[in-house]
C-alpha cells in the first residue's frame, strides 16, 4: 500500500513538472500562484508530498489543463492506444502547438468529407 501511494505521488509529481516546464512557469511562479512555499513545490513534483484535492485543481487551472493530465500513468480507461497517446500528449501542448494542432486536426476532417 505504501509503495503504491509512493509511485501516485511520484507519478503526479512527474506530470506537474514535465507541464509546468512546457508551459514556462518557474516553481517559484507556481509556488506564488498557489500561496504555497517554492520548497511545497519542489516536494511535490519530487514525489515527497502530496497535495490536497483543492491544490490539485488549482494546478490545473494554472497550467491550463485538464486532470487526465496530472494524472497520466495512472488512469486506466478502455480507449486505443493510439488515442490515449493523442489526447495525453496533446493536452500538455502550449496554446500555440494547440492552434496548429486544431488546425491539422480541422484540415483532416475538411479534406476527408470531400
Amino acid at each position: 500500500m505504501e509503495n503504491e501511494r509512493k509511485e501516485i505521488l511520484e507519478t503526479i509529481g512527474k506530470n506537474v513538472k514535465s507541464i509546468r516546464l512546457s508551459r514556462g512557469i518557474t516553481q517559484e511562479v507556481m509556488a506564488e500562484k498557489l500561496n504555497k512555499s517554492t520548497n511545497f513545490v519542489s516536494l511535490l513534483e519530487k514525489g515527497s508530498s502530496g497535495a490536497s484535492l483543492q491544490t490539485l485543481v488549482d494546478i490545473c487551472n494554472i497550467l491550463q489543463v485538464d486532470a487526465n493530465s496530472i494524472f497520466k500513468g495512472l488512469l486506466t480507461y478502455n480507449i486505443e492506444e493510439k488515442d490515449r497517446y493523442i489526447i495525453d500528449n496533446i493536452s500538455a501542448f502550449s496554446g500555440k502547438d494547440k492552434k496548429i494542432m486544431a488546425d491539422l486536426i480541422n484540415y483532416i476532417i475538411e479534406t476527408r468529407e470531400c
